[in-house]
């Protein structure tokens, strides 16, 4: 399988090789355990050409795979890769640039480019590594939380005084650190509360997918769709901070909304 369209290096083009780079794990994860069907990556050749190398294998700190567009083989180092796919199910999973280019055409187009490329490209599956390394990382964390009703999970991934602060800077209010503990204390009260009604959603057997809809500083607005077995998709925005050590923390859901 070979694309290689010319793809508008945008903000947003950018946040999808952030995500193929983020995923990669699950790609190599799925090469060491021997997937079945069609994989790929993309990489820049010598002339400066993006290329895809198609049915990989690892060896150490490489890819070896045979070159889509003439099916010579080649081996590259897994760092220089910038995307990666696989087919499953005739669903495209991955592929994060073809989906940029994809998302640039008009409809008229989009039909064509998907007979032509003959694979169902839906809004994907986002596999981030649950944890505190990314902001869509600890928003799956908090959610893997959620659903197992670990409260003492959930606060440790919540930053209560970063959003006590926002709360007291949206509201042109004087911070102070008593005014701002209070509230802290009070946000984490309320969640207490809510987690002892018995009240906390459930993220299993569930799809994700992310969106980077707004940066400031050190913190993210992070939109999640979250896509259940029966077709049902839900929204969620979530505000995100780092800290100071470097690791990822959930702020406030701004909004939800079934669909």
């Amino acid at each position: 399988m070979n694309n290689s369209a010319k793809i508008e290096e945008d903000n947003i083009y950018q946040y999808n090789l952030y995500k193929a780079k983020c995923t990669l794990w699950y790609f190599n994860d799925l090469i060491k355990t021997g997937v079945s069907g069609y994989n790929s990556v993309k990489f820049k050749n010598s002339e400066d050409v993006y290329v895809w190398l198609e049915n990989v294998k690892i060896e150490g700190n490489y890819y070896l795979g045979n070159l889509a567009e003439n099916g010579i083989s080649q081996k590259i180092m897994i760092d220089n890769v910038i995307d990666w796919m696989i087919i499953e199910d005739g669903r495209l999973i991955g592929g994060y640039t073809i989906r940029h280019y994809r998302d640039t055409l008009d409809d008229e187009a989009k039909l064509n480019f998907d007979i032509d490329f003959g694979v169902k490209i839906d809004d994907g599956n986002d596999f981030f590594k649950p944890d505190s390394s990314t902001p869509e990382g600890v928003i799956i964390k908090i959610e893997n939380y959620y659903s197992n009703k670990d409260l003492k999970g959930v606060i440790s991934c919540r930053d209560f005084e970063m959003e006590a602060k926002n709360l007291l800077e949206e509201r042109d209010a004087i911070i102070t650190a008593e005014t701002k503990n209070k509230i802290a204390e009070a946000l984490k009260s309320s969640l207490v509360e809510t987690f002892q009604s018995n009240e906390f959603p459930n993220f299993e057997n569930i799809e994700r997918c992310f969106t980077l809809l707004e940066e400031k500083q050190n913190q993210r607005l992070i939109e999640e769709k979250v896509i259940y077995q029966n077709g049902n998709f839900t929204f969620n925005k979530l505000w995100v901070c780092q800290s100071k050590e470097g690791d990822w923390k959930i702020l406030n859901l701004v909004e939800d909304y079934q669909v």
